[in-house]
């Protein structure tokens, strides 16, 4: 009779189909494990058309990977000389190699994050799950739990990755493991601010129940890169109570846990810098005025700062007006959430004799603002309003 734990060793070999990996199990030596976020993830029913295979052998892995490399035509990547990973990267497909660490592959496991992360599924003839920690029963709890404190502080990097993982997988921060994260939080500063982006980005990208938020709150993970000065209350409760993920709550969580002083100190490009402030700038103006009472030049300039990212914007506002904004946002002809000249440039180059530079694009902005606000419906109207205002405004008189 089939035991229990080879039918399922067998069932999680059938879903990772190695038939369609890039690399022939043939090709690996022996004593070769699967290990990481494939195994987990195959374990959950989860798994991408591609995952990531990570795998431990007991052989020099940078040199083995970079034959391998050669025979089957994959980009090799040097990944970590000291602790000899390498990586492949071929279709599609990312393939990590590891030598594997201690004398067995137990203690190389003993010395991983956590538990759920720490299964390997060893390709023997008959391929075998082994589980040394426990990761298996934590699966079943839906529960994330840190091997050991030491571990975590091995590569501080982990303290976000535990966070992460509770956000991607919708499970619970063991208590003791929520301790060892919260106490170690300032180590996160002997991480490269590169890798630390990267953890934060898939955090971001996750949907945020009412325990994420709560979680979040409690650990201060990200508070070393925010003045902690934005109001969330709005976003919390859109991002708790929505079934589906909305429109711009990555951005806006982006804008809500960094600072434009920590974006940049997380190598945060220019761009994403510039989006975040000026969603910031608009929520505090928001804030301070209240939206009812923003001018009629200050609305058409939100909405020229925010035509991209307003629904991220959206997202710190009340309810009462979520709704009808989202409703405008999505219509691409409505001319104040959307605004644009009635006249391109070249046009009003020619019939004006006006020069390219600064005069042009106010003229451009006030045509755009007129037509946002209906007061210009055809052509002939947008020449007579440009006519006007460059008789008025023109430094070539």
């Amino acid at each position: 009779m089939i035991s229990k734990d080879t039918l399922l060793s067998n069932d999680l070999f059938g879903d990772l189909n190695p038939k369609d990996w890039p690399i022939s199990i043939s090709d690996l030596p022996p004593g070769t494990a699967l290990v990481g976020g494939s195994v987990r993830d195959g374990l959950l029913n989860r798994l991408s058309q591609k995952p990531d295979l990570d795998f431990v052998i007991p052989i020099n892995s940078i040199e083995f990977s970079k034959n391998l490399s050669k025979k089957i035509g994959a980009t090799f990547v040097k990944l970590d000389e000291k602790r000899d990973i390498a990586r492949l990267i071929i279709n599609g497909w990312t393939v990590d190699f590891a030598r594997q660490v201690g004398r067995n592959l137990k203690e190389d496991l003993l010395r991983r994050d956590f538990r759920i992360n720490a299964i390997a599924l060893r390709l023997k003839e008959k391929p075998e799950i082994f589980d040394p920690t426990g990761g298996m029963e934590d699966l079943k709890n839906k529960k994330i739990v840190a091997i050991s404190e030491k571990n975590l502080l091995d590569d501080p990097l982990r303290i976000l990755r535990g966070f992460r993982l509770m956000c991607e997988l919708d499970f619970e921060l063991d208590e003791q493991t929520k301790s060892f994260l919260k106490n170690n939080v300032d180590k996160l500063s002997n991480v490269a601010p590169e890798r630390i982006k990267m953890e934060i980005l898939k955090i971001l990208y996750s949907k945020w129940d009412f325990s994420i938020w709560q979680t979040y709150l409690e650990l201060k993970l990200f508070n070393k890169w925010n003045d902690g000065n934005l109001p969330f209350i709005e976003l919390q409760r859109k991002d708790i109570y929505s079934k589906q993920p909305m429109i711009g709550s990555f951005l806006a969580k982006l804008v809500f846990v960094l600072s434009d002083e920590g974006l940049s100190k997380l190598t945060f490009s220019k761009n994403e810098i510039k989006r975040c402030k000026n969603i910031r700038f608009w929520v505090h103006k928001i804030n301070h005025l209240g939206l009812d009472n923003l001018s009629e030049d200050d609305r058409f300039q939100l909405h020229m700062d925010l035509e991209e990212d307003l629904p991220s914007l959206i997202l710190f506002l009340k309810d009462e007006y979520t709704g009808i904004w989202l409703k405008r946002w999505k219509d691409p002809s409505d001319p104040l959430f959307h605004p644009s000249s009635p006249l391109n440039g070249n046009l009003l180059q020619k019939v004006f004799r006006i020069p390219p530079g600064p005069f042009l694009g106010e003229l451009i902005r006030h045509l755009s603002k007129e037509k946002a606000y209906g007061r210009i419906f055809t052509d002939n109207d947008a020449l007579e309003v440009a006519r006007k205002w460059k008789l008025e405004n023109s430094p070539f008189l």
